[in-house]
């Protein structure tokens, strides 16, 4: 278990903030092992990191029936919301994910929850992961590798040096591109 403990003799309240924020990776997979918090995570960091549990009980629960959120019925409404008050946003708030006032119903992202980037790639069913898009640049890589090797026309023709300069072109770009992807879609 990797987590920081703040130590009790610091004077210096950033480095106890930034202690804080840090969560167990057994944490971290136990507080996302639940669909219902993953998608509280979702809806509050598409929402600028804060919402109401009113609006993240109609939001969830239009998603778990996939229906509109007008649709959603008041006992549907009702069960998340019990649900999200009982469990989830405590449970959430204890481990430093959240802030939650139980009095006006906000809840709002804490840095801690900077944590779960890694662990929550959405990929859509018509899209690929980057990891198979990565294979498949190597495949791409590894093909006109052969080709220049075995002198297949037009790569026979070219200097090693200009297949090595597109080779790094094309996986700086590669990785720009994948960047600025992970950054739009960051938790």
């Amino acid at each position: 278990m990797n987590q920081i403990q703040p130590s009790d003799d610091t004077d210096d309240p950033m480095e106890t903030a930034d202690a804080s924020a840090s969560i167990s990776t057994d944490e971290v997979f136990a507080l996302l092992s639940n669909e219902r918090r993953r998608h509280v995570l979702q809806h509050l960091s598409a929402n600028g990191g804060e919402a109401h549990l009113r609006e993240l009980a109609t939001e969830i629960a239009a998603e778990e029936h996939g229906i509109a959120p007008v649709e959603v019925s008041y006992a549907q409404r009702k069960r998340l919301y019990t649900s999200l008050y009982q469990s989830h946003l405590p449970r959430m708030e204890r481990s430093r994910v959240i802030t939650y006032d139980r009095n006006t119903g906000a809840v709002t992202l804490a840095p801690a929850a900077d944590t779960f980037d890694a662990y929550l790639e959405i990929v859509g069913d018509d899209e690929f992961t980057w990891s198979e898009f990565y294979l498949g640049l190597g495949a791409l890589f590894g093909a006109v590798t052969i080709a220049y090797a075995t002198g297949t026309s037009p790569f026979g023709a070219v200097p090693a040096a200009a297949v090595m300069a597109a080779f790094t072109m094309l996986l700086v770009i590669a990785a720009l591109i994948h960047l600025r992807y992970t950054r739009q879609r960051r938790l």
